[in-house]
């Protein structure tokens, strides 16, 4: 049998003492809740977490590093003999600080120049690039212990912004797959063959009898004006398929140098040409090779609502589009993606470049002038190769 209990006031336990409620309030409402999909009991998986903040950030600090490979690197700043390109130098040398200015470029939200054939069909697109970082946010130096093959000082480079490529879209609605390092050379005046300098070229194309015909044009360059954020640049040539929503490159931008020297044998100033590449590509992410199509007059709602805004109008409510790989991913057939460092809310690309300058053999000067070089003879060999070939198997003396 349950005995029964008398509670007392804690004023009657105490004339000090201060009377206080002994039962809990519950406050009973009716009201709405969301129905989450996961409860607090479930685990966390910091592996999912990390992969959607990677997804969606669209924030990216760039560095690298660059070997140059060039005739002119470590040459005197004048040149006077065809072997002055030959000969290193200690003092006042050529070298990739002081022969280069570096700027950031991306493609350019318009400016593209249709090349269009005889039947006035649109073929190749000449394509533009816009800067978005000058020389003033590139720093290169000197990478520790480190040189290449030929033991060559190799260089380590760093953007001291970062880039959020959330605004960027190309020509055609693409969002950003590149971004470009655009190495321009600094040409020199050169005292000696006064008044003539080193010049420069670019390329430009059009359509011709037989095709494209590339055209080096010097009014692509001016250096004696540099660029500054939003400035446009000539760039490269692509081809552009608008129903199977691709871009390929056609030519790339070749930048011509010109050297003059005077000839050993004639008083008269000849010239050297060199060649390089100017737009060297940093890649950000790839599309999926598959091609997506959607009607939103067709198609559920489910599909209407996943077309991306860079998606391709065909018309009639016609879209085409391909999906953005998400980082981490590999295609299993092409081997394409991109695994970048996601720390402090960037991700962190890494470019390991070659900067090279290549003699354009192309030219009839710069191909005489390097015909004229004599090599020495090498010296061979007479004597037997030793080896123990045929001392196989057999007991050791």
């Amino acid at each position: 049998m349950d005995e029964s209990f008398e509670i007392l006031l804690n004023s009657a336990k105490n004339i000090a003492s201060v009377n206080v409620d002994v039962y809990e309030k519950i406050e009973l409402t009716n009201k709405t809740s969301e129905i989450l999909e996961y409860d607090i009991r479930n685990a966390l998986s910091a592996t999912e977490v990390f992969d959607a903040e990677r997804e969606a950030n669209p924030i990216y600090r760039i560095y690298g590093r660059v070997e140059y490979l060039s005739l002119l690197n470590g040459l005197k700043q004048n040149y006077k003999y065809l072997s002055d390109f030959f000969l290193q130098q200690t003092t006042n040398v050529k070298n990739i600080f002081n022969s280069f200015d570096f700027y950031l470029v991306r493609p350019a939200p318009s400016g593209y120049t249709n090349i269009m054939n005889g039947t006035g069909k649109t073929l190749y697109w000449s394509r533009v690039f816009e800067v978005i970082a000058t020389p003033e946010n590139f720093e290169i130096y000197n990478a520790g212990f480190t040189t290449n093959v030929y033991g060559d000082q190799i260089y380590a480079f760093n953007f001291n912004k970062d880039f959020d490529v959330t605004p960027y879209v190309d020509n055609f609605g693409f969002p950003p797959t590149e971004l470009y390092l655009y190495a321009i050379y600094k040409v020199q005046q050169l005292g000696q063959i006064s008044p003539r300098s080193e010049t420069m070229l670019g390329t430009t194309w059009s359509w011709g009898s037989t095709g494209i015909v590339e055209t080096k044009s010097p009014a692509l360059y001016n250096p004696s004006t540099p660029f500054v954020v939003g400035d446009m640049i000539h760039g490269d040539l692509i081809e552009y398929g608008k129903s199977i929503f691709l871009q390929s490159e056609v030519a790339t931008q070749k930048y011509y140098i010109n050297t003059p020297y005077s000839g050993t044998s004639a008083p008269i100033a000849r010239n050297l040409q060199w060649k390089y590449n100017p737009f060297i590509p940093f890649r950000l992410r790839y599309f999926n090779e598959t091609l997506n199509r959607a009607n939103t007059g067709t198609t559920s709602y489910a599909q209407s609502i996943s077309i991306p805004y860079y998606a391709t109008s065909l018309g009639n409510g016609n879209y085409v589009w391909r999906d953005i790989l998400p980082q981490g991913y590999t295609e299993p057939l092409t081997g394409q993606g991109v695994d970048y460092p996601f720390v402090n809310k960037r991700r962190y690309l890494f470019a390991p470049i070659i900067l090279d300058i290549k003699p354009n053999l192309e030219d009839a000067a710069t191909l005489a002038a390097f015909n004229e070089i004599k090599y020495p003879v090498p010296t061979v060999l007479n004597t037997k190769p030793i080896n123990d070939l045929n001392d196989i198997g057999k007991p050791c003396l």
